[in-house]
């Protein structure tokens, strides 16, 4: 992971605007995570963690610290019951779309929301009568405040309307990594 400085941050909004990070680094590993935020820190610079960059405003200035860009990809099911996790870099409505070609249901009615899996615990995303709080098992992240990876529960999280502790309580302190959700196979969809 090499730090690239002065990248305008246009092309990873979905608005498309944005000024310059005064330094970029792209994080494709949990270890990716822990070393850009440990540099980041050496730097004494502030940190800003950017998913899928959506509803994201970015000034023509820029921002003068340290974008970390979570790119953690990785599909993986496993069997009964269904399990499948995801890199929090990935592509949400690309996790809805392999979910339903695959027969499991869950989370189809939360197709064509912006954004990565990283950003899906952060605010409880849901639509039309889902939340992924009824479907994450658990979420994988990087502590920065005890420089750790851990694993949080859905009791952790403290779940509720488009709130989770990582948008409140404990904002900025968790680096989502990854997401394991439990989905039915074969099951109605639900709209409500």
């Amino acid at each position: 992971m090499k730090p690239m400085e002065n990248l305008p941050l246009a092309r990873w909004t979905t608005f498309g605007l944005g000024g310059p990070a005064r330094w970029f680094l792209e994080a494709t590993s949990d270890e990716d995570v822990a070393a850009g935020v440990a540099w980041t820190r050496e730097q004494g610079l502030s940190l800003f963690v950017l998913g899928g960059g959506s509803n994201l405003l970015v000034a023509d200035g820029g921002f003068p610290g340290v974008v970390l860009r979570i790119a953690i990809g990785g599909i993986r099911e496993a069997g009964a019951p269904e399990i499948l996790e995801a890199g929090a870099g990935e592509d949400w409505d690309g996790v809805v779309a392999h979910a339903v070609a695959r027969g499991l249901g869950g989370i189809e009615c939360l197709s064509g929301i912006p954004g990565t899996v990283g950003g899906t615990p952060v605010q409880n995303v849901g639509a039309y009568g889902q939340e992924v709080s009824t479907s994450i098992r658990r979420v994988d992240a990087f502590d920065r405040q005890t420089e750790c990876l851990v694993t949080l529960t859905p009791a952790d999280l403290g779940f509720a309307y488009r709130r989770s502790i990582l948008n409140s309580t404990a904002a900025g302190r968790y680096i989502v990594l990854r997401v394991t959700y439990e989905l039915q196979r074969d099951a109605a969809p639900c709209i409500a």
